[in-house]
């Protein structure tokens, strides 16, 4: 690996880190005499030693993580009667096949309801008090989901668990986590006990309105006579409409979601390979090419910071990463390409 750019703490950590994915030599070469090595032009080895350390001397694993943990999470999960199995096959088919976000809402949308109907039933319960006992239980619930996605997206890339049940329920969980956050579980607001007690009425003084000459309107002369969109404007909404997709329930601001965005595709334009890739391919071949998802990865590494939990999203394997690639594929390309033939 050659790094030409300045890298610190996790960034530093999770980009060199990058060389330990198994390498599968070629046939007739022996294992051994392939070695991972990496070229800084930038770095201080003090710097790096640094930021690697705490994962060396002050990191240690006590006990090895109970695969067994997942069925336990599950078994809990399934108690809750906030869902159903038909409802999990049908989020599974739906997310499988592809047939959409429409597909998957219809899913997920009576688990979210009985889980807002008994939530909302909690906290106006007890003469508007609440029910201490039943929103601890249910916030244990959305607590577990979260938990069991998390440990079962770990879990499953060391153990092949072999049960189709368990990838349901994965993907099932998942978007049912992104629905049933505190924001979308409140109690309504009551009206009912408000009375207005007063109406102040100032006189503001007339004033004169009246109309000039009447202009003619210009009717419709044409169909489809509207402007042509921009080829970059509408590769980067798709992107953005995407990004929305994914953190549709995070506090970001449409300003930062854009900004982050920005900064990517500048950090990936100044990587001259890529555009010269992007020149001389088309466009399916582009999205379809594996350098850039590394460049992705690398340039969201290099951008991390005020958009750390987007940034995170790019070094796992949740469901829409590779469709939130493919989207920033074809919106560099279009881009790339353009600046290239002006």
């Amino acid at each position: 690996m050659y790094v030409d750019r300045q890298l610190s703490g996790v960034t530093a950590v999770q980009t060199l880190s990058r060389l330990n994915r198994t390498y599968v030599t070629p046939s007739g070469v022996p294992k051994d005499q392939y070695m991972t090595q990496v070229v800084d032009f930038v770095n201080e080895p003090e710097q790096i030693r640094e930021a690697f350390e705490p994962y060396f001397t002050d990191a240690f694993l006590e006990t090895a993580t109970d695969p067994n943990l997942v069925h336990d999470v599950i078994a809990k999960l399934d108690q809750a009667g906030i869902y159903t199995q038909a409802e999990v096959d049908q989020c599974a088919a739906a997310y499988v096949m592809g047939k959409g976000n429409n597909a998957l809402t219809a899913a997920i949308g009576p688990g979210k309801k009985r889980f807002q109907e008994r939530y909302t039933s909690a906290l106006l319960d007890n003469a508007g008090q609440g029910d201490k006992a039943l929103l601890d239980e249910l916030d244990t619930f959305r607590k577990d989901v979260g938990t069991f996605v998390r440990l079962y997206d770990f879990m499953s890339q060391i153990i092949d668990y072999g049960d189709p049940e368990l990838e349901k329920k994965s993907i099932y969980l998942r978007h049912l986590e992104r629905v049933i956050q505190p924001s979308n579980c409140t109690a309504p607001i009551d009206l009912s006990d408000v009375v207005l007690v007063a109406v102040k009425q100032v006189d503001k003084g007339k004033a004169d309105i009246s109309l000039g000459k009447p202009v003619g309107l210009k009717g419709a002369t044409a169909a489809g006579s509207a402007a042509k969109k921009d080829p970059k404007m509408v590769a980067f909404e798709a992107v953005l409409e995407r990004l929305n997709d994914l953190f549709g329930n995070e506090d970001f601001t449409h300003e930062q979601k854009v900004s982050f965005l920005e900064s990517l595709l500048a950090t990936l334009l100044a990587d001259h390979a890529l555009v010269q890739q992007a020149r001389v391919n088309t466009p399916k071949q582009f999205v379809e090419s594996p350098d850039f998802d590394d460049a992705v990865t690398g340039a969201v590494a290099d951008n991390q910071g005020a958009h750390n939990k987007m940034a995170d999203y790019f070094f796992t394997n949740a469901p829409g990463r590779s469709l939130l690639v493919a989207d920033i594929a074809k919106w560099f390309y279009k881009v790339a390409v353009e600046e290239t033939t002006r």
